[in-house]
C-alpha cells in the first residue's frame, strides 16, 4: 500500500517538474495520465485491502465461534468428574481440612471499596476442581452477589496454593469442591 501511494506522490511531482520546466502538452498530459492510473491502483488496492478485512473479521468470529463451542465440550466432560464427598479420601488444604481453606480465604480476602461504598454484601459461592495434580482449576460463581464480589471471589479461590488431592483406589482423581465466600459489612 505504501509503495502505491510513493508511485502516485513520485508521479505528481514529476509532472509538476516536467511542466514547468518544459511547459510541453505532452508530457504535462502523460504524466496526469501516470497519476490517474497510480490513483486507480492505490483505489483498487484498498478495494482488495477492505474485501482482504471483511474476510479476516468472518474467519475470526468463526474460529471464536469454535473456540466456544470447543469450551462447552469440555465443560460437559468436567461433569465426570465426582463431588470431593464420594472419593475415598478427602482432598486437603495445607494438611487441613476444609475449615484450613475456610481460615486462608478469611486470611486473603480484601473487600473490593466500591462494593463497600454501595452497601454490597452477601454468600457468594464458588465452585471448582481439585485436580489430581492438586491445583485449582474452573473456579466458577454458582450464587452470585454482584459482579465486585464475585470477581473478588474467584480471585481468592484462583490464588490459592495447590492442594492435596483427593484419593480413590491409592491413585489421585481430580474432584469437584464447592467454597462459600462470606462478604459481611460490620
Amino acid at each position: 500500500m505504501k509503495r502505491i501511494f510513493t508511485i502516485a506522490m513520485i508521479a505528481a511531482c514529476a509532472m509538476m517538474v516536467f511542466s514547468c520546466k518544459n511547459n510541453g502538452q505532452e508530457e504535462e498530459k502523460a504524466l496526469k495520465n501516470a497519476a490517474g492510473e497510480a490513483v486507480e491502483s492505490v483505489e483498487e488496492a484498498a478495494g482488495k485491502a477492505g474485501k482482504a478485512a471483511r474476510k479476516a473479521a468472518k474467519e475470526a468470529e468463526e474460529a471464536a465461534k469454535k473456540a466456544v463451542d470447543r469450551t462447552d465440550e469440555a465443560l460437559e466432560k468436567l461433569d465426570d468428574i465426582i463431588p470431593a464427598a464420594a472419593a475415598e479420601v478427602q482432598p486437603t488444604f495445607n494438611g487441613g481440612d476444609s475449615n484450613a481453606f475456610v481460615k486462608y480465604i478469611q486470611d486473603n480476602l480484601v473487600y473490593p471499596q466500591i462494593a463497600i461504598d454501595n452497601g454490597e454484601q452477601g454468600r457468594v459461592l464458588v465452585n471448582f476442581i481439585v485436580g489430581a495434580d492438586g491445583k485449582i482449576r474452573n473456579a466458577k460463581v454458582v450464587n452470585s452477589v454482584s459482579s465486585t464480589l464475585d470477581a473478588e471471589a474467584l480471585r481468592v479461590v484462583n490464588s490459592a496454593p495447590d492442594w492435596t488431592p483427593a484419593k480413590a483406589g491409592g491413585k489421585a482423581i481430580p474432584v469437584t469442591y464447592s467454597v462459600p465466600v462470606v462478604f459481611a459489612l460490620r
